[in-house]
């Protein structure tokens, strides 16, 4: 009954063990990448972005897309189609490993898919927080000298990162100020 190997059944497994698995990869992706990311924990901030959890998510359905693909039909073209798939899918995961947050006394640097934005806290002259009134989260922008500004949303940010950013900005002389959403 069991003598002879079949693909189908064997990519359609694979995509069951992908959304199976896929949503513990999902829990504990954040927390593979503060570990495993490279910086002096006692001296600096490492916040991952929210934005890494849908990637992850897309990395899966990528997979499972692939695997099912497979199981139906197996040609040159679909193997080709599935090796393109497997490729974006370690793409996306590749991506998904890229998007954080870093403070540090030194400097503040972002990551944002293919945006990355790094500044020295010297380089910066005014950060600020604006708020919602009755809730305790808003964006924080940053003015350099130069007069290039950027945000950070409310959602890349938790209350210990903007108490960091608070206290990094007064010790190295940058203006704060908090102000109501306009």
């Amino acid at each position: 009954m069991f003598k002879k190997f079949s693909p189908s059944l064997f990519f359609s497994m694979s995509a069951v063990t992908i959304v199976v698995v896929a949503p513990f990869i999902m829990i504990f992706h954040p927390i593979f990448q503060n570990e495993f990311f490279q910086y002096n924990k006692s001296a600096a901030t490492f916040i991952p972005n929210p934005i890494n959890l849908r990637l992850v998510l897309v990395t899966g359905f990528v997979l499972i897309v692939m695997f099912w693909l497979l199981a139906y039909r197996r040609n040159m073209k679909v193997y080709l189609i599935g090796m393109l798939l497997f490729i974006l899918s370690i793409g996306i995961g590749y991506l998904s490993t890229q998007n954080y947050l870093l403070i540090s006394q030194e400097q503040l640097e972002r990551h944002y898919l293919f945006e990355e934005q790094q500044y020295r806290w010297e380089e910066l002259d005014e950060v600020v927080y604006e708020y919602v009134v009755g809730s305790n989260k808003g964006d924080i922008t940053f003015t350099t000298k130069t007069g290039d500004q950027f945000v950070i949303k409310e959602k890349e940010l938790h209350s210990t990162g903007r108490s960091l950013i608070y206290q990094l900005s007064r010790a190295n002389e940058v203006t704060y100020i908090e102000r109501e959403k306009r």
